[in-house]
């Protein structure tokens, strides 16, 4: 940003960009550093303070591309249940014996497609893990909890526009999910503490898949949804 003199940029996050970019804007709002270790990095409370707030007043769009929940499309598979409680038996393990090597413990190879640990398994796959932002099993008050931050007075009053955009034919979400009611429930629990204008706006795509290439005109409604905010920014700044 600096390098390139930005006075403000947005960004897209697809699938787990999507919870990047809802950890992202939580750990700018609320001040803390991203790993929770409280290390800033050798920066002076007062430098640190001074970058994040000028970083949150230069995002003006965060466009969410297939917000889904890993949760709900693991718990479908015959050894979810086996493979939560082999992770849970990890970390406990390591919190027993205060062992910081026992964190970085992997999965068996089997429990997941790619290397994974034991609590990244447990952020992504366990219910209110920390990446566990977008279930449907949720109650509203929970998706609040989860994701209201996103519509607190600091990111309303720098003009902070977010786009929900949900496929309905995502191939990663079980068929017993309402999508598109879930599209609306994601926006109203990041809107619910909005006073003047709602942060979040939903895109719903009913015929779209995970990642946009299958349906006809799908990735171009997407783009053009994102270059309307974006044009509406500049219009408005």
């Amino acid at each position: 940003i600096t390098h390139r003199s930005a006075t403000h940029f947005g960004f897209v996050g697809h699938s787990t960009g999507c919870q990047n970019a809802i950890h992202l804007l939580k750990h700018l709002e609320d001040g803390s550093d991203d790993d929770g270790d409280g290390d800033d990095g050798g920066a002076t409370p007062s430098s640190n303070s001074n970058s994040k707030e000028n970083l949150v007043s230069k995002i003006q769009v965060v466009a969410l591309q297939a917000p889904v929940s890993d949760r709900e499309g693991a718990m479908v598979e015959p050894q979810y249940a086996e493979n939560i409680q082999t992770a849970r038996e990890i970390v406990a393990h390591h919190h027993h014996n205060h062992n910081n090597q026992e964190e970085e413990e992997m999965m068996p190879r089997s429990a997941f497609w790619a290397p994974i640990t034991a609590q990244r398994f447990l952020d992504l796959q366990d219910k209110g893990g920390a990446d566990d932002f977008f279930s449907s099993d949720y109650t509203d008050m929970e998706l609040q909890e989860r994701l209201g931050h996103v519509g607190q007075q600091t990111y309303e009053s720098t003009g902070l526009q977010v786009l929900v955009a949900f496929s309905g034919a995502d191939e990663y979400v079980p068929s017993t999910v309402h999508t598109k009611h879930l599209t609306q429930r994601l926006c109203d629990a990041m809107n619910v503490h909005c006073v003047h204008r709602p942060v979040a706006t939903s895109l719903y795509l009913p015929t779209a898949n995970h990642n946009l290439s299958q349906g006809e005109g799908d990735a171009t409604t997407f783009v053009a949804k994102v270059k309307e905010l974006l044009h509406h920014t500049t219009t408005v700044s």
